[in-house]
């Protein structure tokens, strides 16, 4: 019983530090679902690799100004697709694939920018 204890704490920590999956099939990820269909949405090409229904994304790194997004879709391999930058305030997303020190602008459907900061303010 002790080991089924520390096994647990150990999977309590590990969630803890992990970065958040933003998808809407994630509960009490709510906001992060708009910001999933936003990417979706996008013109960043990832749909050389999978289908929107199937793209992912990771949090890597929010701040509350700037997001940081990993999109991946789910393979036996490495299913890495690209990283993009969200800038809340004001509503642009970058692909910072393949240089971050200069990010190519994304088009993406403004209504999903407005559900996500709405989501935000309700919070």
């Amino acid at each position: 019983m002790r080991y089924l204890n520390l096994a647990g704490l150990g999977l309590l920590i590990a969630s803890a530090v992990m970065p958040a999956l933003a998808d809407e099939s994630n509960p009490g990820q709510g906001c992060y679902g708009h910001l999933t269909e936003l990417v979706r949405s996008s013109d960043f090409p990832y749909r050389d690799f999978t289908t929107p229904e199937h793209l992912k994304l990771l949090i890597d790194r929010d701040d509350g100004d700037q997001l940081s997004l990993q999109l991946f879709y789910e393979t036996a391999g490495s299913g890495i697709i690209g990283w993009v930058r969200y800038d809340v305030p004001q509503q642009a997303l970058w692909n910072v694939s393949i240089d971050p020190q200069e990010p190519q602008a994304l088009k993406f459907d403004p209504r999903f920018a407005r559900a996500y900061a709405s989501c935000l303010e309700s919070r």
